[in-house]
């Protein structure tokens, strides 16, 4: 199994849960209530030790997708709340160390949010917004 394969794994039964769609990895539909993960980087060292282990991230961006409005009413904000959750949840596994399983050499040591809030990305024609948070985890490989 690969990280790809480990991470999808490890947010596809949230997202079921969430919006009872799978995740879609590296393709964001624009459908509402859609969520989406799409990798920035894997396996980028950040730290070499004298042990010859190495820290490694792997970096991702969860791309939610919601119904917008224009109107004078709460969907909007609704929908913000709704992504400020999942970073929050994100936080939470962090807290309890639930981390994906990145195999036997791997020791993930901390998976955290790379902002505070998530970033509104986009506006379609067809009345759905994009709500966007980077994350990483941050896990040492033994050699």
């Amino acid at each position: 199994m690969t990280k790809h394969d480990a991470v999808k794994a490890y947010f596809e039964p949230k997202i079921l849960e969430l919006v009872k769609e799978n995740i879609h990895f590296n393709f964001s539909p624009d459908s509402n209530d859609s969520v989406a993960l799409i990798t920035n980087y894997s396996d980028k060292v950040v730290k070499k030790f004298i042990t010859r282990d190495v820290q490694k991230q792997y970096g991702f961006t969860i791309l939610i997708t919601k119904a917008y409005s224009s109107d004078d009413d709460d969907l909007n904000l609704e929908a913000m709340n709704f992504a400020q959750a999942f970073m929050d949840w994100i936080d939470e596994q962090n807290e309890k160390k639930e981390f994906p399983d990145f195999g036997e050499r791997c020791t993930v040591e901390k998976m955290e949010n790379l902002q505070n809030m998530p970033n509104l990305s986009g506006i379609s024609e067809e009345g759905t917004a994009r709500y966007m948070m980077q994350a990483r985890i941050l896990y040492r490989e033994r050699k």
